[in-house]
C-alpha cells in the first residue's frame, strides 16, 4: 500500500465529519444517495451496527423509527473519480424480527490500520516540536468549560494538526464554486429505547445528542465522540484510538492503547485501562478506575463526590486538589514517588517487600469526601493551580 494512498485514506475518514459539518453556500454539481431506509422499533429491537473505515453522525430519532441515510456531493470533479468513490464501500442495511443489522466496509479490503499510520505521523511531528523547545513547562489547572471546549472542537483540531503534520495547507474560504470536493453524510436516528449493539474498526463516529440508550460497543482503531453518555448497562471496549465525551455518567469502560481519553464530568463509572492517555475535567461521585501503566490527569472534582477509588500499577498519577471542599486523601501501596504541592518529593518503600503500606494521608478522616489510591511502581504529583515538572 503506497504512502499517498494511506494518506488520501486518512483524509477521507479524518475529514469526513469536520466537511458535513461546515457545507458550502452553494448548489453542489451531483448528489448521490448510497442509502437510505428506516427501520420501525419497539422495545426489544437491537441495532446492530457494523462499521469500517467511514465515518457517521448519531442523533436521537423523534419517532420510534430508525433511519439511515448516507450521501455523498461532488462538485467539480471527473466521473471517472465520483465512480471510484460510490464504489469504494459495501453498505447494506436489512430486518430480522427485532434486529435491525446496518454494515459499512470498503468493496476491497485495506491491509493496514489507518490510525497506526496516523499515530506514526502525529508523534514524529509531536517528537519534532519537542526537540525544538524541550523545556519543561508547568501544567495549569484545567477548568470544566475549557475542557468541554476541546471536546467539541476536537475533530476540528484533530484534522489540522494532521494536515499540519503531512504538510497540507488548510484551505481558507475552505470552499469555491471551482474547486474540486467531496462531501459524505452518514446520518443515523436512533430512537431511546434500541440497544445498540456497535463494532467500529478505523472509523469516526460522533453522536450529537445525549445518549442513554442501552450500548455494547466493540471500537478498534477508531474514534467515538459523546454529548452526555449513560446507561448502567453500557459496555464499552475500546482498543487504540480516541475517546471524548462531555459527559459520561454510568457504565463499564474498557480502555487499551487509547491514545485521548477526555472527559468533561465522570461519574457512576468503572474504567478498566492499560496504556491509555486520560484527561477527566470532573470527578463525580462513585468512579473506580483500574489501570496498569497509563497517564492520568484529573483537574476538579464535584461539590459533593463523596469516594473516588484508584487501583493502579506503574500509572502516572496527576491530581490537582480538590477546591472548597473538605476531603480525605489516602495512598496505599509501595514503591511509588510522591511530588507534594511545595515541589518536595518522597518515596515509601515497605519494610516487608511488595507489601502495601499506608504512604500519603492528606485532610481529615472524618470530612465527606474521599479519595483513595491504591498503587505500585507509580508516580503521583499533586497540584493546586499548576503541577511543575521541574522534578
Amino acid at each position: 500500500m503506497t504512502t499517498l494512498f494511506k494518506i488520501t485514506s486518512l483524509m477521507l475518514i479524518t475529514s469526513a465529519l469536520v466537511n458535513a459539518q461546515n457545507s458550502p453556500d452553494f448548489e453542489m454539481d451531483e448528489k448521490h444517495t448510497i442509502y437510505k431506509e428506516s427501520f420501525s422499533t419497539n422495545d426489544n429491537t437491537t441495532l446492530v451496527l457494523n462499521l469500517k473505515s467511514t465515518a457517521a453522525q448519531v442523533y436521537e430519532s423523534t419517532d420510534n423509527n430508525v433511519y439511515i441515510e448516507y450521501t455523498k456531493e461532488f462538485n467539480n470533479t471527473g466521473k471517472k473519480r465520483i465512480k471510484r468513490q460510490l464504489e469504494f464501500l459495501e453498505v447494506a442495511g436489512k430486518k430480522q424480527g427485532n434486529k435491525i443489522t446496518y454494515s459499512v466496509k470498503p468493496k476491497n479490503e485495506i491491509r493496514y490500520s489507518v490510525y497506526n499510520f496516523e499515530d506514526l505521523v502525529l508523534e514524529r511531528a509531536e517528537k519534532k516540536e519537542f526537540l525544538k523547545d524541550s523545556t519543561i513547562k508547568p501544567v495549569i489547572r484545567k477548568s470544566l468549560d475549557s475542557i468541554f471546549q476541546e471536546i467539541r472542537v476536537s475533530d476540528l483540531v484533530y484534522r489540522n494538526k494532521l494536515y499540519g503534520a503531512l504538510k497540507i495547507k488548510v484551505r481558507s474560504p475552505r470552499y469555491k464554486k471551482n474547486m474540486q470536493f467531496t462531501i459524505s453524510k452518514m446520518i443515523i436516528k436512533i430512537p431511546k429505547n434500541v440497544h445498540v449493539r456497535a463494532t467500529l474498526e478505523n472509523s469516526n463516529l460522533v453522536f450529537f445528542d445525549d445518549f442513554n440508550n442501552r450500548a455494547t460497543m466493540n471500537i478498534r482503531n477508531s474514534k467515538l465522540r459523546f454529548k452526555k453518555v449513560g446507561n448502567p448497562l453500557n459496555i464499552v471496549d475500546m482498543d487504540n484510538g480516541y475517546f471524548r465525551a462531555l459527559e459520561v455518567n454510568t457504565g463499564k469502560y474498557s480502555f487499551a492503547n487509547v491514545r485521548q481519553i477526555l472527559i468533561g464530568k465522570l461519574s457512576n463509572t468503572y474504567i478498566n485501562s492499560e496504556f491509555a492517555n486520560a484527561e477527566i475535567g470532573e470527578i463525580g461521585q462513585g468512579n473506580k478506575i483500574l489501570d496498569f501503566n497509563s497517564k492520568f490527569w484529573f483537574y476538579n472534582f464535584s461539590k459533593d463526590f463523596v469516594s473516588f477509588n484508584l487501583n493502579t500499577d506503574y500509572t502516572e498519577i496527576n491530581l490537582f486538589n480538590p477546591k472548597d471542599k473538605n476531603y480525605y486523601l489516602e495512598t496505599f501501596g509501595y514503591d511509588t514517588v510522591h511530588y507534594w504541592n511545595d515541589g518536595i518529593s518522597g518515596e515509601v518503600k515497605s519494610d516487608i517487600p511488595n507489601e502495601s503500606v499506608k504512604m500519603l494521608v492528606i485532610g481529615k478522616e472524618s470530612n465527606p469526601n474521599k479519595i483513595q489510591i491504591n498503587t505500585t511502581h507509580g508516580i503521583i504529583r499533586f497540584g493546586e493551580d499548576f503541577i511543575d515538572f521541574g522534578e
